[in-house]
């Protein structure tokens, strides 16, 4: 699922094209790791970034995190295209669940996961 919150007019469309591309692919590859995932996007307050946040769960408990990540408006308006720098900010993304998913791993038990025999669900 994404939330368009942006002014096309900010997007040609190549970043528009790249953008969603890359989060395509970057919703199919954490399909399986993540039990819902969200992403949102947009312009910071003087259009000079443009952020991409990625909230998402690791189980069904619906327990949320959230990655973030900006790229700067000038980096996705290269000669080159947009592919690079989107390529590296999901990335990044990806990264960030990676880390929420360890970071799990070493969190302490709650009450009822102890009384469970320490499974984590």
């Amino acid at each position: 699922m994404t939330a368009l919150t942006i002014r096309p007019s900010l997007l040609d469309d190549d970043i528009v094209s790249a953008f969603e591309r890359e989060k395509s692919l970057f919703m199919a590859r954490n399909k399986e790791r993540c039990s819902h995932l969200l992403v949102r996007f947009g312009p910071d307050a003087a259009d000079e970034t443009f952020a991409i946040s990625a909230a998402f769960t690791l189980d069904e408990a619906r327990n949320w995190h959230q990655a973030e990540v900006t790229v700067p408006f000038k980096e996705l308006r290269r000669e080159d295209g947009p592919d690079r720098s989107l390529i590296s900010a999901f990335g990044e993304l990806d990264e960030g669940i990676s880390a929420a998913r360890i970071a799990r791993l070493f969190a302490p038990l709650s009450v009822a996961q102890r009384m469970a025999g320490g499974r984590r669900d």
